[in-house]
Order: C-alpha cells, then sequence, then structure tokens
C-alpha cells in the first residue's frame, strides 16, 4: 500500500515552470510515447553525464528508443518528490524495480540543458519511500562490504 505523500509533485500547485517541464518530460516521453518532446524541451547541446548514452538529443532519443522503451513496465513509474534551485531540478522517482533521482538543469530558454542521475535497487519488495523505516541494519553490511575486511 502507497503511504500518503505530502510532496506528491502532481498535488502541489507551487511548481516552477522547470518542475512542471521535468514531470511532463517524465511523463510524456521518457515512460510515454510522445518522442517529439526531445526537440522542444531538451536543448539541442544536452549535456549528458549517465555512462553509456551519448550527447545531445539524438543521444537521449536513442536511449528512449533502444533501453528506455524496451524496460518491462515502463510506462509504471512514481514521481515522489521535486525540488528546484535556480536552474537545477531535483527528481526523484520510483519505477518497478529501482528508485531513481534525476539532477536536471535547465539553460535559460527553459530546456532541459544537462543531467546526471543516481539509480538504485529497490531496497525491498513494496518498497515505498513515505514510509517511516524500522531499525535493521543488516542490509548495509551487503550495501557497505562490511565483511570482505576492506577499509
Amino acid at each position: 500500500m502507497t503511504e500518503p505523500n505530502p510532496y506528491d509533485p502532481w498535488q502541489r500547485t507551487d511548481l516552477t515552470a522547470n518542475e512542471r517541464t521535468l514531470l511532463t518530460f517524465m511523463r510524456d516521453c521518457m515512460h510515454g510515447e510522445d518522442l517529439s518532446l526531445i526537440d522542444t524541451l531538451v536543448a539541442e547541446d544536452y549535456i549528458q553525464h549517465t555512462p553509456g548514452i551519448a550527447q545531445g538529443r539524438e543521444g537521449l532519443r536513442r536511449y528512449i528508443m533502444e533501453v528506455a522503451r524496451k524496460r518491462p513496465n515502463r510506462t509504471q513509474w512514481r514521481a515522489v518528490q521535486i525540488f528546484a534551485s535556480g536552474d537545477m531540478v531535483i527528481l526523484h522517482k520510483l519505477i518497478s524495480s529501482h528508485a531513481i533521482a534525476d539532477f536536471v538543469r535547465f539553460n535559460a530558454a527553459g530546456q532541459m540543458a544537462e543531467h546526471w542521475d543516481v539509480v538504485a535497487p529497490l531496497p525491498e519488495p513494496d518498497y515505498d519511500p513515505m514510509r517511516t523505516s524500522k531499525e535493521d541494519l543488516s542490509r548495509f553490511s551487503a550495501v557497505f562490504d562490511f565483511d570482505s575486511g576492506r577499509d
């Protein structure tokens, strides 16, 4: 069961134009069908920092066509939180198997100009980032490889 989210980007009325642009892009292009949004919402000289994805609009278009569109349940995603500061927007979202934080810099024209991300497998089945956690430090031994004896 999904916990109530007081930060739900779709329910907020105070989003910046850049936050709205990023949400629209994610909903209608990355997780939707409208590839034409790449030509309007993404800068021509778009800089990509995600390893394996080429630069510019065409690099992003190729990633969406060859990878993102082939992902199981690709249209099922959840925007958890969104933050803007100056020309930067951070979107915290969930897909079926991973939690993702997208960091996007916008140019003066309001287009996505640069992108970084952090992608992590969901820590447990039915993970809900709005649910408060209970202490169980055991998963961290595997995450940080405590048992290997390395510093």
